[in-house]
């Protein structure tokens, strides 16, 4: 595949399974392509701007069925290298008495996690506008953290903007290592910053959203979004900040909104909207994800996000 892409994403895909019956002798799963980045990646390329991937996949069914979704959206992954010596990284997704997400990873030492610096430099970001990553991108291992670094600050030499993704994953990394790598991220490179209530406060900031807003930016980043769930969310950007309340959908899944939300956020940018047609907009794109089932799924594409902003209006 070919073509210059406006935005990169780097990280971890990974392919779910999804448990849809569970009894006490067997379960059925359907199966779903994940991983944060990659979810944003699709999403991107859904509202219609060209995208592209950088990882490693392992030489496995799992690697090629992602391979197949990227190419189905038209997601270049040209720069995805194929790893003979690590699988692909998977997990399985089960519900518990409420309705709750029970998350089972099998991603350790995964080919993703075996990304380098050295593969880095393999990398041409000639022509990007974006390059997306998060804080699951770095925490998979030390080898990737360091190839993230080694990206943003090409980045920052050739003025490429950068998105982060603070998403902070326990499992991963202690609270006070994320803390310094996310802190440093944030002041040193991230140009578009997207985080949740909980992540707001595993970074120790505090106050109403709109004064975690203008504390993050007073580090550096020009756009700054927080998540606020079912009460809708925040973004503040050079003109002020702005809110949307929540669209009215039922809620099925809300695994991958926040990813849609993102994506959604910088094609917003991207196209010089106004900052409450982008927040809007990305709030819209987030809640159609959540009707349906898997990360992907109910990704819009750009003419379903303006019909539904068309006859739905948020919530007051």
């Amino acid at each position: 595949m070919t073509g210059i892409a406006e935005v990169a994403c780097f990280g971890e895909p990974l392919v779910g399974f999804y448990a849809k019956k569970t009894t006490e002798k067997r379960s059925s799963f359907t199966m779903a392509i994940g991983g944060d980045t990659s979810n944003v990646a699709l999403a991107v390329a859904r509202l219609g701007h060209p995208t592209m991937y950088i990882t490693k996949l392992g030489d496995d069914v799992f690697g090629k069925q992602i391979r197949k979704a990227w190419n189905k959206a038209n997601v270049n992954n040209s720069d995805v290298f194929t790893d003979s010596h690590h699988q692909t990284g998977i997990y399985f997704t089960l519900f518990d008495s409420l309705g709750r997400h029970q998350f089972v990873y099998k991603r350790r030492d995964s080919a993703a996690a075996n990304f380098t610096v050295e593969d880095a430099k393999k990398v041409s970001l000639k022509g990007l506008k974006v390059l997306h990553l998060s804080g699951i991108s770095q925490a998979i291992s030390k080898r990737c953290l360091e190839a993230s670094f080694y990206f943003m600050e090409k980045c920052n030499q050739w003025g490429i903007m950068i998105s982060y993704d603070v998403n902070y994953r326990s499992a991963l990394w202690s609270q006070e290592f994320f803390n310094s790598v996310a802190w440093f991220t944030i002041k040193h490179f991230a140009n578009v910053v997207t985080l949740n209530l909980d992540e707001v406060q595993v970074l120790g900031s505090k106050g109403k959203p709109e004064e975690v807003i203008k504390e993050v930016m007073r580090a550096g980043p020009k756009f700054v979004a927080v998540k606020l769930g079912k009460d809708g969310c925040v973004l503040g950007s050079p003109e002020g900040v702005e809110y949307c309340a929540s669209f009215d959908v039922p809620v099925v899944d809300t695994v991958g909104a926040g990813d849609a939300f993102t994506a959604a956020i910088l094609v917003g940018i991207l196209e010089g909207m106004n900052p409450k047609r982008i927040v809007c907009f990305a709030n819209a794109a987030a809640s159609m994800v959540c009707r349906s089932v898997g990360s992907t799924k109910g990704q819009p594409t750009r003419q379903e996000v303006e019909k539904f902003m068309m006859v739905r209006r948020p919530l007051l």
